[in-house]
């Protein structure tokens, strides 16, 4: 079984442009901002690191050699078909480790706790953040129990005060990913079948810096990284 961490880098950063560099390497922290995400997936155990990227793309696909990452060059539509370009050719009982390369988290350990759910029988397992107010993520609908009723995508309104934000699965579980357009409508498909997602309560602590405001708000100190 191997434990494969896919990084989806292709996307066109729309609501940031114009930019001198690709979203996926601005620097918070005096860092490239996937550097985050790379380091939480080797702590988690990940083996090996798959960068999706378009072929254009040149700062990313150095930043993915110099770090020793596989490379995936590949025009794709949406994030989940960047993620299934990334799990091609891996065994079905391989797991992934699901994140997004312009996400700020605590903690450093989070896929750790999420490798070990799926290691120990869940198929999927969502990274919870308590944190309301982010702009453009998911936010959970939960029932009296606190399970997972309904993901809610880049609501207006949230329904409660936690979102997912990183995920590690079994490849059998993602199988025909690429056919909804948002990872949460895949997951919100998979509720109304039956299937129940775990959830691990992992911090209060999550920045995606896809916005200009979130953007801003990471490089003037509201992100305060542990490492």
């Amino acid at each position: 079984m191997a434990i494969v961490g896919i990084l989806p880098a292709a996307g066109y950063a729309v609501r940031l442009q114009p930019l001198e560099c690709s979203k996926e390497m601005l620097e918070i922290g005096g860092r490239p901002v996937i550097d985050y995400l790379v380091e939480r997936m080797r702590a988690g155990g990940c083996e090996e690191l798959r960068v999706v990227t378009r072929p254009e793309k040149q700062d990313v696909r150095e930043y993915a050699e110099r770090i020793g990452a596989s490379i995936v060059l590949r025009h794709t539509s949406t994030i989940n078909e960047s993620f299934a370009a990334g799990m091609e050719g891996l065994d079905p009982d391989d797991i992934v480790a699901l994140g997004f390369p312009d996400s700020l988290w605590e903690p450093v350990d989070g896929y750790r706790r999420l490798v070990s759910a799926v290691a120990g029988g869940e198929e999927i397992a969502l990274g919870l953040f308590e944190v309301p107010g982010i702009e453009g993520s998911d936010y959970l609908s939960l029932d009296p129990a606190g399970r997972i009723a309904h993901i809610e995508i880049k609501p207006l309104v949230p329904p409660s005060d936690w979102m997912w934000g990183a995920a590690a699965a079994r490849v059998r579980a993602l199988a025909g990913l690429e056919r909804e357009q948002w990872p949460s409508g895949y997951l919100n498909m998979l509720l109304r079948r039956g299937v129940e997602l775990f959830g691990e309560r992992l911090s209060g602590t999550y920045l995606d810096i896809g916005t200009r405001t979130s953007l801003e708000r990471a490089r003037d100190g509201g992100w305060t990284p542990s490492s």
